[in-house]
């Protein structure tokens, strides 16, 4: 083999030895270069990959972060709509409480009214009893011919203005007494005395000039002059 190569020219020894200067060649690559770049490479391969995780990682955070931030600011709307509907609501309220205050002052204020307007009424129909007492008395006492004694006169003027129907005492309670001017306590008195019940209300109303009207729960018995008058003009018509 050795004379093939010399006929071809190549010198066998020199040969031999560039292939064991290839291989020494080929071998310190290896340790010296090759593997060092493998390293290089892979060290740079994963530093490649951790950034990658690193910016993945940093973009889930972002993402993290942005619904956070998006869930606390709905949180934060709900909260101003609930505060601002508390808000509204308590105005409401407030507002409906000072309406409700207002009408119960003016439903007050007009009772009032109306309570001292019936004082003044009955203050002034007790003035005039006096007058009109006297005005009766007067009257009878011209008609029968002689002045009446005091007894006569007081029971004269009871029966004018505080005389019951005897089926009144039938009624049932609560009972309503209207008189034609305002009663005194002793008359108030003798009026529940004999209607035998304390649950009495009195009221005072000028136009049935004399006699009572007292009201049950489902009737009323009216003994009043101005009915009685009503009667009288029927009965000549």
């Amino acid at each position: 083999m050795a004379e093939a190569l010399d006929s071809l020219g190549i010198n066998v020894g020199l040969l031999i030895a560039h292939i064991i200067n290839l291989v020494l060649m080929l071998i310190l690559l290896r340790v010296f270069a090759y593997k060092p770049i493998l390293n290089m490479l892979e060290q740079r391969r994963e530093r490649i990959a951790e950034g990658i995780n690193n910016a993945r990682r940093a973009e889930e955070a972002l993402a993290s972060a942005n619904a956070d931030r998006e869930a606390i600011l709905d949180e934060a709307r709900a909260e101003a709509q609930r505060l601002i509907a508390e808000a509204r609501t308590r105005a409401q309220e407030a507002a409906n409480q000072i309406e409700q205050e207002a009408r119960a002052e003016a439903r007050r204020i007009v009772e009032e009214a109306r309570r001292e307007a019936q004082a003044e009424k009955e203050l002034a129909l007790a003035d005039m009893r006096s007058q009109i007492v006297s005005l009766s008395i007067a009257a009878a006492s011209h008609l029968v011919g002689q002045v009446a004694s005091e007894d006569r006169q007081q029971q004269m003027v009871d029966e004018f203005f505080t005389a019951l129907p005897p089926e009144a005492q039938g009624l049932t309670p609560p009972l309503e007494v209207v008189t034609a001017v305002p009663l005194t306590d002793a008359e108030k008195a003798r009026i529940r005395q004999s209607l035998g019940t304390e649950d009495v209300t009195f009221v005072t109303d000028p136009s049935i000039l004399g006699g009572v009207i007292v009201r049950g729960e489902s009737e009323q018995i009216d003994a009043s002059y101005r009915s009685q008058l009503a009667d009288m003009r029927e009965q000549l018509v």
